[in-house]
This record gives structure tokens, sequence and C-alpha cells, in this order.
């Protein structure tokens, strides 16, 4: 395949999950599970795919949309949690390093002798845990002190329901993850970075 051919496809695919991305976080229930007080994030998947296989710049792009949407998504709730996602410290700069972090650990990991469903499932662990360590990591340096006053019982109920939050995110991109990029693979083995 050449090497003009390759962008567009690869061009295409990033465009398709930008819309996903959309898609995912202004349908209910669908990027973000609402479970109370609190959401299950599902749209760390399509950024996960997106990232291992469209490379460094891919998974800039991802994050980057992955990052402006949530903090757009915030604008339209009314919760905790939309308050301190309006901070794009908290919303937008983690994103933007899940998706560097992921492309490039994709790349490394690809050096290493294993086969790849097992790569995607670490590209998905790794992507997952960042994003999770990331944003906790945010909110409670930028949030702390901002709109919302943190005491004792709030952080630590916050830390345990984002914790199980964390811990499905997890389980559920593990699992998806490496499944849809084998597909993929097996459909366009030339997309990958």
């Amino acid at each position: 395949m050449n090497t003009q051919r390759q962008r567009i496809i690869q061009m295409t695919t990033l465009a398709l999950l930008i819309a996903l991305i959309g898609l995912m976080t202004f349908t209910p229930n669908f990027g973000y599970i609402q479970t109370g007080l609190f959401s299950i994030t599902t749209i760390h998947i399509p950024v996960i795919i997106g990232s291992a296989i469209l490379g460094p710049l891919g998974g800039l792009v991802l994050g980057l949309t992955w990052g402006i949407t949530s903090y757009l998504y915030a604008l339209t709730l009314g919760t905790i949690e939309a308050m301190i996602f309006l901070n794009p410290m908290v919303s937008i700069v983690p994103r933007i390093l899940v998706g560097l972090i992921i492309s490039y650990s994709s790349l490394a990991l690809k050096n290493v002798k294993m086969n790849d469903w097992l790569r995607f499932a670490l590209s998905a662990f790794i992507g997952t845990i960042s994003n999770t360590i990331l944003v906790l990591s945010a909110i409670f340096i930028f949030e702390s002190a901002g709109l919302i006053s943190f005491n004792q019982a709030l952080s630590t109920i916050y830390t345990i329901v984002i914790s199980t939050n964390g811990l499905l995110e997890l389980f559920s991109a593990i699992f998806l993850v490496p499944s849809v990029v084998s597909a993929i693979k097996k459909v366009r083995p030339n997309l990958f970075a």
C-alpha cells in the first residue's frame, strides 16, 4: 500500500474516532455511565485503541479531543463532578498526556517479544491507570483549594468511589481493547503506526 493511501486511511480512522468520542460524550450513559454522584468512563476505550494504532500524533489528537469534550460535557451538568472538570488542568491536560502515554508505551511494547493480544492488553492497562492517576492527581492539586473545599471525609469517599470506578474502567479496557484491535489488524494491517 502506498504511503498516501495509508495516510488517508489513518486520517479517516482518526476522524471516525474523533466522531465516536463526541458521540459517546453527549449520548447519555454511553461515554460516561452515571452511577449516582460519579460516572464510569468508557471513552478511554476508543482513545486507547486509536492512540495504540495511530501513534503519538493520533494519541495527541485523541487525548486533546477527549479532554475538550469532557470539559464541554462538564458545562452541561450541575454535579460536583462537573464542577471539578470545568478546570482545564483536570479535564484537558491529563487526557492529552494519556493519549501520548498510550502511544509511546504501545510503540515501546512493539520491541518486546509478546503476542499482539497481550501487547494491547498492556496498552489498555497503562492507558487506564495513567488516566486514573493523572486525573486524580490533577483533582487534588488543582481543585482541593479551588471551587470545592475537600474535607478529609469527602476526600476519602471520592477516592474510594473513583478507585472502584477505575477498576471497572480497567477491566473493560483490558477485555475490549485487544479484541477490537485484533479485529482491526485483520482487516487493515497497514493502519498501524
